[in-house]
């Protein structure tokens, strides 16, 4: 039911019903009791939420089952994360093209991606600390606790670029996963400043 019910709640934010702004309207819609609603669900907000957050664990799931995920390094885990993700969000681009441009997701991000970025931090902690103890990542004093949460704006800025992405295939999308992922490796790491260069330049010719 809680599946049906977010493919609904899709539908009917792309129709723009009346009907996903209350949940009376949306039960109703259901064809169930409003009761039955809040066996599943809090509210339609939470419902919102729910999405980014299956839609998370459903590309966690599917990259870390890869035969090659465990000889990943940390930086490779993350490139292989990022475009997966994006892949998940162009299955429905419509859809979430819808809600963030209605928020301003950097650097404070839509409140419907907060139980996401609860999951995300516990991901990229994980990987995070592999790095550290294969030396792919520097363990800085007050410093390296931040790491996830850098990876976490990474990620909302590879988001963010997605959408107003317009290039064929998305291609300007995967050079940005590259080189923002590069420059967050190499600020972890001991070198910077030519990923910073690159990156820099490459936002300029893109702006």
């Amino acid at each position: 039911m809680k599946s049906k019910i977010i493919e609904t709640f899709i539908r009917l934010k792309l129709e723009e019903s009346k009907a996903v702004n209350n949940v009376y309207l949306f039960a109703k819609e259901m064809g169930m009791e409003e009761k039955e609603f809040y066996n599943h669900f809090a509210s339609l907000e939470a419902v919102e939420a729910n999405i980014f957050q299956n839609w998370f664990e459903m590309v966690q799931q599917e990259v870390s089952k890869a035969d090659i995920w465990s000889s990943y390094s940390a930086r490779e885990k993350f490139l292989s994360f990022y475009f997966a993700w994006i892949e998940k969000l162009k299955e429905n681009r419509s859809f979430v093209n819808m809600l963030w441009k209605v928020s301003q997701p950097i650097p404070k991000p839509p409140a419907f991606m907060d139980s996401t970025k609860e999951a995300f931090i516990n991901f990229a902690k994980d990987v995070l600390d592999q790095g550290i103890q294969s030396k792919e990542i520097e363990d800085r004093k007050y410093l390296s606790n931040k790491y996830a949460d850098a990876m976490w704006l990474n990620l909302l800025f590879v988001t963010n670029f997605w959408i107003k992405d317009n290039s064929d295939a998305f291609e300007k999308t995967d050079a940005a996963i590259e080189k923002s992922v590069n420059l967050a490796f190499d600020l972890m790491s001991k070198s910077a400043l030519d990923s910073m260069l690159d990156l820099g330049k490459f936002l300029f010719q893109n702006r």
